[in-house]
């Protein structure tokens, strides 16, 4: 069993590992040294192509028979940006007032940790029934294509199957246990160039600047695109670019560069979007003779688990640990979930998500315990039903 204390250091040393995406290979040096000191069997799968970088994945798995209960997560991290704005180094674990500082401390190193000893844990027990799988990838904070897509995969390939999955996003708002994420909306990313003709500002005449008429068309494309779902808040589209690379005071010039994400609702898809964006410019540009053209850059889909046991149980082992009645929530970005949908149920919930991607991100070390005892109620739950 491990106890608080052993639970602790080794949040800590897992923490100083740099990981920033895809460096995760000492991560899982890490991880499997503990993984096999307690008997799980280690799997390190690695994924790429030739227009990709190799991505090294691991999935660790325990236990025998149904049901079969997977965590997902990844350990590579965001760089930590300037380190001399940081108030400890980024790579330190250090503590100070009850709390870890440490980039990926929130998002998700800690979470990761969390359900690791709660597994471990409950597998300690003689009484420990069904199978314990560990998804976890280097590729999440990058573009996503090497990592627990194709990992899921390579897991059902080898005849696998799992029940259950539990994604350790810091889904929570204010307090371990207020938000279980069901569902999350999809997100499109476009880049898009309007075309007019570069001439001399003292002869606009002789030109036809696409400035003036980006700034009419992109107002006609962004903003909230309807009033939400059922199940999902508004569709939305916010422009993140604009540029025209034009360093002179006396030419008008040819090209706007423009660059735009969309965060979209089950009401949409990347067809229905990308359509719905260009009758939008072309309804402004047409008429000014401006052409353009709109590449998908990416795209993550929509997707929706809803209620149901996953659920329902882990409700019920917030409540036992913490008295909250936990909210079943779409808010938020994009997630590893998207994939996992396709093969099973997966609900995500993990820490709470204040200081995730800033400088100085830190958890309550109160609250990475708190997490571990609710992962263990769940678990125990889970299997013996």
């Amino acid at each position: 069993m491990i106890n608080q204390v052993e639970a602790q250091n080794i949040l800590q040393d897992f923490l100083r590992i740099e990981s920033v995406t895809p460096d995760a290979k000492k991560s899982f040096d890490f991880l499997e040294k503990l993984f096999k000191k307690y008997n799980f069997e280690i799997h390190r799968v690695k994924f790429g192509s030739a227009d990709t970088m190799e991505v090294e994945n691991m999935f660790a798995i325990i236990g025998s028979g149904g049901p079969h209960l997977n965590f997902a997560g990844h350990v590579d991290v965001v760089p930590p940006g300037e380190l001399n704005s940081w108030k400890h180094p980024p790579f330190s674990g250090h503590i100070e007032d009850g709390h870890i500082y440490a980039r990926g401390a929130e998002d998700m190193k800690g979470a990761v940790i969390a359900s690791i000893v709660a597994g471990i844990n409950y597998y300690e027990r003689m009484d420990s029934k069904g199978t314990l799988s560990y998804m976890l990838t280097g590729d999440e904070e990058g573009v996503a294509i090497n990592g627990t897509e194709p990992l899921i995969k390579w897991v059902n390939d080898q005849g696998i199957k799992i029940n259950d999955c539990i994604v350790t996003e810091p889904t929570n708002k204010e307090l371990i246990g207020d938000n279980i994420k069901i569902g999350r909306r999809g997100s499109l990313s476009c880049d898009l160039r309007i075309i007019g003709k570069q001439g001399h500002v003292a002869y606009p005449e002789h030109a036809n600047n696409p400035i003036t008429h980006a700034i009419k068309a992109l107002s006609e494309i962004t903003g909230q695109l309807d009033e939400g779902s059922k199940y999902f808040l508004p569709t939305n589209i916010e422009i993140t670019s604009i540029d025209v690379n034009n360093p002179t005071h006396n030419i008008i010039p040819k090209l706007v560069y423009v660059s735009l994400n969309v965060r979209f609702n089950d009401l949409w898809n990347e067809i229905s979007l990308m359509e719905h964006i260009k009758d939008r410019l072309s309804s402004v540009l047409d008429e000014a003779e401006i052409t353009f053209d709109l590449r998908k850059i990416s795209i993550a889909d929509v997707y929706y688990t809803g209620s149901g046991k996953l659920a329902d149980l882990l409700q019920k082992a917030i409540f036992n640990k913490t008295n909250i009645d936990a909210q079943l929530s779409t808010f938020g970005g994009t997630s590893d979930g998207r994939f996992i949908a396709k093969y099973c149920p997966v609900v995500e919930f993990g820490l709470i998500g204040k200081t995730m991607h800033q400088v100085d991100e830190k958890i309550r070390i109160d609250d990475f315990y708190l997490l571990t005892e609710i992962y263990i109620e769940f678990i125990d739950n889970y299997f013996n039903l």
